[in-house]
């Protein structure tokens, strides 16, 4: 009897918590190869998509990885770790928090980044709150650790600021960092408004971060750097929902005395 939608779904789940409870118990530790899609079909009477999606499970939750043409293996559950604290500073610094996310977390950053004037598009130009069409400085990056992608971002920044300063290019001034480099042009950042939602990875995100088919998704930041009322960069950032750990530090007041 053919599986019905409902019950393939129930069983691609079962087996998926079968196989983890398999890794958590150490009968497959890091680099084993997990039973292939005929192996899942026999012992469990199920067809090839539902075995497929089982695997699938495991690899969206970072527990396993595919190699194409030898399986599918349990992999290092480790994550990148993004903490906020200290990440909106003041002080010009001589590397990226990218890249001391990344030494922190013990592994190795690399990045890849192009920049272009482009007109403002409605979402951007509400961001930045300018005119639609308004030329904005468009930054476009690709994040790696480890030589694997783990994040991409999309920054604007309205040239109204910064045409004919030494920071009209993000990546190639004297000074990283938003805030230290718009204090040295004399704009001074005053909060940073971030908002985290997840979705559904789109087909080009999926190519551009690796990911593997059906059910991948990513958490996504829309960021935005604020002096007093005016906003001076706004950023899409997008993660692969499994190699990566946000951390927030949020200080509570003292009790008014």
């Amino acid at each position: 009897m053919a599986e019905t939608p409902d019950r393939a779904q129930h069983r691609y789940e079962e087996i998926a918590n079968d196989l983890r409870a398999a890794i958590m118990r150490g009968e497959y530790r890091e680099g084993d190869r997990l039973p292939g899609e005929n192996t899942i079909m026999q012992r469990y009477a199920v067809a090839r998509m539902t075995a497929r999606d089982a695997l699938a499970v495991l690899r969206h939750e970072g527990i396993a990885i595919a190699r194409q043409g030898a399986g599918v293996f349990v992999t290092s559950r480790k994550r990148l770790v993004r903490d906020s604290m200290g990440r909106y500073s003041r002080k010009a610094v001589s590397t990226s928090q990218f890249k001391a996310d990344t030494t922190n977390s013990g592994q190795q950053a690399n990045w890849d980044h192009e920049s272009a004037e482009k007109p403002a598009t409605g979402r951007v130009a509400q961001m930045l709150g300018v005119a639609l069409g308004e030329p904005v400085m468009e930054t476009v990056y690709r994040f790696f650790s480890d030589h694997r992608p783990v994040q991409l971002s999309w920054s604007w920044e309205p040239l109204a600021i910064t045409r004919g300063t030494p920071i009209v290019l993000p990546e190639d001034g004297p000074t990283t960092g938003v805030i230290a480099r718009m204090d040295s042009i004399g704009i001074h950042v005053d909060r940073v408004v971030e908002k985290v939602t997840a979705r559904a990875a789109t087909a080009a995100e999926s190519e551009r971060l690796a990911l593997s088919g059906r059910g991948a998704y990513v958490m996504v930041i829309e960021r935005t750097h604020y002096a007093g009322d005016l906003a001076v960069e706004a950023c899409d950032i997008v993660f692969p929902g499994d190699r990566y750990e946000l951390t927030y530090t949020i200080p509570v007041p003292a009790l008014a005395e």
